[in-house]
C-alpha cells in the first residue's frame, strides 16, 4: 500500500521518482545476530551510505535459519525502498537443500542493487594438533576418517558446504558437526573435539596471529589480505575447494527501476571511498560494486556450483 502510495497515485515520471527518493530512513535488515562479520561489514558501509542518500540508515539485526528469516522479511516487504536486504552468498546454498522450505525464491523475489564486497574462509585447526598444511589434514581425513570432524556455523553455510566440497574432491570423509554460530564451532575446536573448521577471515585472522589457531588454507583463489604468508587451496595442492562468501544489496521484488538504479549507482559511489575501502579490508572484506545483472548471475553460479555438492552429500535441512 505505502508503494502503491508513493509511486501509484502521485504518479511521479521515473526520473522524479529517483529524485525525490529517499524522503525517510531506510531499514537495513541483516540476517545475522550483531556482532558477527556480515552485521560489523554491513554497519560500516551504512555509515557511508546514509551521507550520500541524504537519509539515515537503520540497521536491523533479523537472524535465524541460516539468514532465511532475514531475507523472508525483505521479501515480504513493501517495495518501496525502504527496506533493503544485506544477503550473503549462505542464501544461494540454502535455497538447494531438500526440505529447507525457504518461503521466498532467491532469484526471484527481490531486486538486486549491488555487491558489497567478498570475505575469505579459513581453513583452520587446533595450533595442538600435528596438522602443519592441508595436505596434512587430507591425509588423516583418508587414513582415519572417523577420527576426523569439522564444525560450522549451521547447515547450509559456506563453511559447511566447503567442507563437504573439500572431502568430494579429495575423496575422503570427516563427520560435519553444526553450531549455532563460528565461535561455538571454535570453542570445540580448541577443546579437541573437532579437528578443524571453515572460519571467516574476520572472526578467524586475529586468532591466527597470535597463535591461538592455526591455518592449513585459504579456501579461496587468492591469499587474505589479513594473513598473507597462508597459502591458498590451490597453492597448497587441492585447486577447486573454494568456499569465499559474499555480501550484497538486495530489495523487495517491485520495487520501482529508478530507485534501484540510484541505489546501484550510491553504492557504487560510495564502494569507491578508499576510507570505507580501507575500514573493510581491516576486517577481511574486499570491497566488489557491480551491478545487479552482476549480483544475479554470480548467486546463479553459487547456486549451480552447490547443488551436485549437497545431493553428493546427502545433505537436508533435518
Amino acid at each position: 500500500m505505502l508503494a502503491a502510495a508513493l509511486f501509484g497515485s502521485l504518479a511521479p515520471a521515473p526520473s522524479s521518482a529517483a529524485e525525490s527518493y529517499p524522503k525517510q530512513p531506510i531499514r537495513l535488515v541483516i540476517p545475522f545476530t550483531a556482532g558477527g562479520g556480515t552485521d560489523v561489514a554491513a554497519r560500516i558501509v551504512a555509515q557511508y551510505l546514509a551521507p550520500r542518500l541524504g537519509q539515515p540508515i537503520v540497521p536491523e539485526n533479523r537472524g535465524g535459519a541460516s539468514a532465511a528469516v532475514g531475507a523472508n522479511v525483505v521479501a515480504k516487504s513493501s517495495p518501496d525502498g525502504y527496506t533493503l536486504l544485506v544477503g550473503t552468498a549462505t542464501l544461494a546454498g540454502n535455497s538447494v537443500i531438500p526440505n529447507a522450505n525457504l518461503p521466498f525464491d532467491l532469484i526471484n523475489d527481490f531486486d538486486f542493487i549491488g555487491k558489497l564486497g567478498r570475505i575469505d574462509l579459513l581453513i583452520v585447526s587446533n595450533p595442538k594438533s600435528k596438522l602443519n598444511d592441508l595436505r596434512d589434514l587430507v591425509n588423516l581425513m583418508r587414513s582415519n576418517p572417523d577420527a576426523v570432524q569439522f564444525g560450522s556455523p549451521g547447515v547450509g553455510s559456506p563453511s559447511h558446504l566447503g567442507g563437504e566440497l573439500l572431502k568430494q574432491l579429495t575423496k575422503t570423509h570427516a563427520l560435519h558437526i553444526p553450531y549455532k554460530g563460528e565461535s561455538a564451532g571454535l570453542n570445540d575446536l580448541l577443546g579437541g573435539q573437532t579437528t578443524f573448521q571453515l572460519c571467516s577471515a574476520f572472526v578467524c585472522a586475529p586468532r591466527v596471529r597470535d597463535g591461538s589457531l592455526k591455518a592449513l588454507a585459504v579456501a579461496s583463489k587468492r591469499r587474505s589480505s589479513l594473513v598473507p604468508t597462508v597459502p591458498t587451496t590451490a597453492e597448497a595442492g587441492f585447486p577447486g575447494v573454494e568456499a569465499d562468501t559474499w555480501y550484497f544489496l538486495a530489495a523487495p521484488k517491485g520495487t520501482p527501476a529508478p530507485v534501484i538504479r540510484k541505489l546501484t549507482e550510491t553504492l557504487n559511489a560510495t564502494l569507491s571511498d578508499e576510507s570505507l575501502k580501507g575500514r573493510l579490508q581491516a576486517i577481511g572484506v574486499e570491497a566488489d560494486a557491480n551491478n545487479p545483472a552482476a549480483v544475479r548471475k554470480d548467486l546463479q553460479a553459487e547456486i549451480n556450483k552447490w547443488r551436485p555438492v549437497v545431493k553428493a552429500a546427502g545433505i537436508t535441512s533435518n
